[in-house]
């Protein structure tokens, strides 16, 4: 009985790993898929996808690609305006998402945890809720239509999770070092700017990378507060390149896969760093 219970056990855990490796692949081939026609689509021409959409390219053409870089001067501007936007969500959230960390994690006062609270609640409202009162409001701060308008609506949505992250590092670091730096004559600033930043380098990184992605891959926030197209970011720009190039697949598909390329180069080189920042807010709280 036991040598049959051991055998019926390992027949169990066999065809277990055989169906999450089936699982695993399924969903590889959903995603990865439609990433690889769009890829191999830029190096073919208009032709050769509609007769051909998910064969390798024959033969391969670089002409979509060299248009696009050397003679659309669209694209290094949607680019920099990506650029620019995601710089100021990502510096605006670090400094305000820092600042309310410290607080709320390294002075006792009165009502910090409901404070606290309140700013993770922000991670149960989806976009899609606030987009009219954030319409009205940026309309009268005046700034709709410009992309500080979009810096500060990105940063707004970034901060619950971001507050949420740093809070968890900060609340597990010694408090006699806060009482050291005290003792010298130094204040919770200080302590802040000596002590905790210079440890906070995963967590920092984390939440640039997270930032990065959002802000770069963020369609319905720029399209909501911006009008001038001198000003749209990369995904708008790939929605206003679609309507022109309607027929011009190859164009259209070149244009996605330059659009991916920085983000994706990004995420792969530093992913690790996304795991161990959050890990350590996950473990210090």
């Amino acid at each position: 009985m036991p040598e049959r219970s051991s055998t019926n056990g390992t027949a169990a855990a066999v065809t277990a790993g055989i169906i999450r490796t089936s699982l695993g692949v399924l969903a590889a081939v959903i995603i990865f898929f439609p990433l690889y026609v769009n890829l191999v689509g830029g190096f073919k021409t208009n032709g050769q996808i509609i007769s051909d959409p998910f064969g390798l390219p024959n033969p391969f053409t670089l002409h979509a690609f060299g248009s696009l870089l050397t003679k659309s001067g669209q694209f290094w501007s949607f680019f920099y305006n990506s650029v620019i936007i995601a710089g100021g969500a990502i510096l605006l959230t670090l400094v305000c998402s820092m600042s309310a960390a410290v607080a709320l994690s390294r002075l006792r006062f009165r009502g910090r945890t409901l404070i606290f609270n309140f700013f993770v609640m922000g991670l149960l409202f989806p976009l899609t809720v606030a987009i009219l009162p954030l319409y009205l409001q940026l309309r009268g701060l005046g700034i709709l239509g410009s992309r500080t308008g979009v810096i500060l609506a990105e940063a707004a949505f970034q901060l619950p999770l971001s507050i949420f992250i740093f809070s968890g590092f900060f609340r597990d670091v010694p408090w006699e070092l806060q009482d050291a730096v005290q003792i010298d004559g130094g204040g919770i600033i200080t302590f802040a700017v000596r002590v905790l930043v210079p440890i906070s380098a995963p967590v920092i990184t984390t939440v640039t990378i997270i930032t990065l992605i959002m802000s770069w891959n963020q369609f319905l926030l720029p399209l909501i507060v911006l009008s001038d197209q001198d000003k749209f970011t990369i995904p708008l720009g790939v929605m206003q390149f679609q309507g022109q190039f309607t027929t011009g697949w190859d164009y259209i598909m070149a244009f996605i896969t330059i659009s991916l390329l920085p983000i994706t180069l990004f995420y792969i080189f530093l992913q690790k760093y996304i795991v161990a920042g959050l890990t350590a807010g996950a473990t210090k709280g």
